[in-house]
């Protein structure tokens, strides 16, 4: 921990001193502008592995450490940006938790003319599943090490109609593939096979109409297909292999030059290959809003319902999200965030028991801006899950303290 509050200091005088010369938060490189930036947290965990009350919990110091280094260019007058995030984290006394994650993504906005536009993101992630969580929810303390696994995709927007056009649309295509590492150990419930079943590619192509009924509000209308492959089954006569069919219709506003707001609800199906498995049809909806009564506080509220990909035997997860934020600033270097949010997720199929889990988290932090190159922050989380399963039931708190280091 030593050395690495020693980076820390390090790098900000580094930094320091390299503002002085360098445009603040970048340094220019010919044409390119390279912004780094590092992020680092000292947090205390008291159920590392996500334990229920009948398990032994873990309770143990963890030091994250994760630079990142953003590099951004005009090509023509269109902006292309590529970055790169490294995360470790090393918990004190539980080194099995122990996690070294990469992230990379490069982003393209080009403007073609006033009427067409086209904007594509890459992402890759190589990272983790904390230990108790996705696939090891309720034995976590079982493993030697967390799931790994690699994820990459590729999304691509093209847009016809002017800004100031009262109709605009956009299409989008991507395409999604899910890896999980193979495991060396073999359990007597989930064996180094397990996690094979879980890879899949996801294919989803859509359309958004937009319709300005007033200078800041559009009418929109969504329409998306995802088509949900996954690369083996434990089961070849009964797949998880879906199509996912929705309709969304609703508004997008804008309260003012900071915020943007949308409230969406239609129709989602859920269509599985295999006739054993149950499909779901019914309600869905995206919300989310922000009301900025002066420049200086914002409240934010959000909303979801949808389906996700099962990580137990049932055939899919129905999701009801619900969350509500506030972030003040109190000084023009002082601010805080107070978040809550309530999720349930609700386990579908033709298993008898089925899950259904609510989960309550909590979140207070406060950020110090010391310098304009260097933010101090301290935050307290609550994370409490009820389910009618009770080895899934967990009660965990995190403190942390953070400081993110800039040019």
């Amino acid at each position: 921990m030593i050395k690495r509050t020693s980076s820390v200091i390090a790098l900000s005088l580094v930094a320091a001193g390299v503002a002085q010369a360098q445009e603040a938060g970048k340094y220019k490189m010919g044409s390119v502008d390279l912004i780094p930036v590092l992020n680092t947290e000292f947090l205390h965990i008291n159920n590392v592995t996500y334990a229920s009350d009948s398990d032994a919990e873990i309770t143990s110091w963890v030091g994250v450490v994760s630079p990142q280094l953003k590099a951004v260019t005009e090509v023509g007058g269109n902006e292309i940006e590529f970055a790169y995030r490294i995360e470790r984290g090393e918990y004190f006394s539980s080194e099995q938790d122990n996690y070294t994650d990469h992230f990379a993504h490069l982003d393209g906005d080009f403007v073609i003319n006033d009427r067409n536009r086209f904007a594509a993101r890459a992402n890759f992630e190589d990272g983790h599943d904390d230990r108790g969580r996705v696939y090891s929810n309720g034995f976590g303390n079982e493993l030697d090490e967390p799931d790994t696994y690699k994820k990459s995709s590729v999304d691509g927007t093209y847009s016809y109609g002017a800004l100031s056009a009262f109709g605009r649309i956009d299409l989008s295509v991507g395409y999604e593939v899910m890896n999980y590492d193979d495991r060396p150990e073999v359990l007597d419930f989930r064996d180094s096979e397990f996690l094979r079943f879980r890879d899949r590619d996801t294919f989803r192509y859509g359309g958004s109409f937009y319709y300005r009924v007033a200078p800041s509000t559009n009418l929109v209308l969504d329409a998306t297909r995802s088509e949900i492959t996954y690369d083996e089954s434990a089961d070849p006569a009964n797949p998880l292999d879906s199509d996912e069919n929705k309709i969304l219709a609703g508004l997008t506003w804008n309260t003012n030059d900071y915020t943007r707001s949308f409230a969406k609800i239609g129709y989602k199906q859920k269509k599985f290959a295999s006739s054993t498995r149950d499909d779901f049809s019914g309600v869905a909806w995206e919300v989310g809003m922000a009301y900025k009564p002066v420049t200086y506080s914002e409240f934010t509220v959000s909303t979801s319902a949808d389906t996700r990909e099962t990580n137990s035997n049932a055939d899919y997860i129905r999701s009801r999200d619900y969350a509500v934020a506030w972030k003040h600033s109190w000084l023009e270097r002082f601010s805080t965030t107070a978040k809550v949010a309530y999720l349930t997720d609700d386990y579908e199929g033709q298993v008898e028991d089925l899950r259904e889990d609510e989960t309550t988290r909590f979140s207070l932090g406060a950020d110090y801006m010391f310098r304009r190159w260097l933010t101090v922050g301290v935050f307290y989380q609550i994370n409490d899950r009820d389910s009618n399963r009770e080895t899934i039931e967990f009660d965990r708190d995190v403190i942390g303290l953070t400081a993110k280091v800039t040019l």
